[in-house]
This record gives C-alpha cells, structure tokens and sequence, in this order.
C-alpha cells in the first residue's frame, strides 16, 4: 500500500501505452480463474481504445516521480456507452478496473472512477455504472464511498 494521490495522472490511452496498458491488461486477467479469453483480445481492445469511431475507451493512471518526471502506468479503467431502453441518455458502462497491488488503498482506484464520471458527464452520459464480484470486498470498500450498490443480480447466458 502506498500513499500516492497527489502525484497520480489519469489519461486517456495513446498509441504509445500499448506494453503499459496490456502488462497490466494481463495482471488483471490474472486475477480471475480461467477467464477463457479469445486469442488476440488485448490487440483487439486497444485497437478499439485508440479508434476514434468506437465508443470505447481506456484511461491509464501514472504515478508520477516528483524529481525525475518519470511516469509509471500503475492502473487502468476501461469504459464504454451505450443506448438504454429505461432513458433517453446514453448509459456508461465501466467494465473494467485495475490497479497494481502495490499501489492499491492508496487513491489510483478512486481518481480512475472520477476520470470516467469526469468523462461521462463531459459526454452527456452521467449514468455510470459497474458490477464487481460478490467476494471482492476491498474493492467494495471503495465503491460505497462513490457509488450506490443496486439490488440487481446479474445473470449470464452459459457458455459466454
């Protein structure tokens, strides 16, 4: 755990992040038991990030060393819009986040999810929502501090 708020950017994804955003794209996967991914996702999505005509995007957050300047990607969100049948505006999804264990409790997480409200209400898309895992406690901790836990229960169709 490590204090880090005050020295933390958060951008969106450039060409030039790919290696920092599939490095962790692939610590995050990790945490998940056999996610059964299709070969080619991490190219996939961030071609999608960087396309101008997809509505999809990354942010990467950085740590940044006061003395040399140097940035650190240690965390990332990835977000997306869609239509809704329930309102006129389109919704945010947040679908994925993730920060380095070593800099988790310490902001990253929080300052990634006020990128993507910062970002949504520029869109004129302020409904931003996200699920996370039942056992995903410490997350959780945060996520009541910024949002409101829903009564909904997700299914899946099997096999997806």
């Amino acid at each position: 755990m490590t204090e880090v708020k005050k020295n933390i950017i958060v951008r969106y994804v450039q060409e030039k992040d790919r290696d920092d955003w599939v490095r962790l794209w692939k610590k995050f996967i990790a945490t998940y038991e056999d996610p059964k991914l299709p070969d080619g996702i991490e190219k996939a999505n961030f071609d999608r990030f960087i396309d101008p005509e997809v509505k999809m995007w990354s942010a990467l957050a950085f740590l940044r060393d006061e003395i040399t300047g140097i940035e650190k990607a240690i965390g990332f969100t990835d977000f997306f819009t869609h239509p809704s049948t329930w309102q006129i505006q389109d919704k945010t999804y947040l679908n994925d986040l993730f920060v380095d264990d070593e800099f988790r409790v310490g902001g990253v997480g929080r300052k990634l999810i006020e990128f993507v409200y910062s970002e949504a209400d520029k869109m004129g898309t302020p409904a931003v929502y996200w699920n996370t895992d039942h056992f995903n406690h410490r997350a959780q901790l945060l996520y009541t501090k910024v949002a409101s836990l829903t009564h909904k229960r997700i299914y899946k169709r099997d096999g997806y």
